[in-house]
């Protein structure tokens, strides 16, 4: 019972990482992501090796989405599986996190009346951030 709150809180994460792999196999998807991969300094090259393709490389960071959410998932049975999905997810919530600081400012906040509102997409991974570095912490 005592780690009850923390178990959701991964699963939860899974789902949300598992679901959002998948969406990026969309060309929505492949668009949307777009303004912010091309700014940024981190992961701006895929498009070259994609030859450009939008749709390449939302399906490779889908691909990777999905890979850690497995990882999550398996970790409650499997303690380097827990390890690697925390790691591969801190790393990955580290990158979207720096899009605050990459993208376009449209990307990033959008005006509500008179106040900029940060993305809530991108504002999700600071929590996801903190489950998957305690996963890793907790799985060293």
């Amino acid at each position: 019972m005592r780690d009850l709150g923390v178990n959701i809180s991964r699963i939860g994460v899974g789902i949300v990482l598992f679901a959002i792999g998948l969406y990026k196999f969309t060309a929505v998807e492949a668009d949307a992501i777009f303004a912010d991969v091309s700014n940024s300094p981190i992961l701006s090259w895929l498009y070259k090796v994609g030859d450009g393709s939008h749709q390449f490389v939302s399906n490779l960071i889908g691909a990777m989405e999905i890979l850690i959410a497995l990882l999550i998932f398996f970790g409650f049975k499997n303690q380097k599986a827990a390890l690697l999905g925390g790691i591969l997810g801190t790393i990955t919530f580290l990158i979207t996190l720096s899009f605050f600081f990459t993208s376009p400012s449209e990307n990033v906040f959008t005006m509500v009346d008179w106040c900029p509102t940060p993305n809530g997409f991108i504002l999700k991974d600071i929590v996801f951030l903190g489950v998957c570095l305690q996963l890793a912490i907790e799985n060293w």
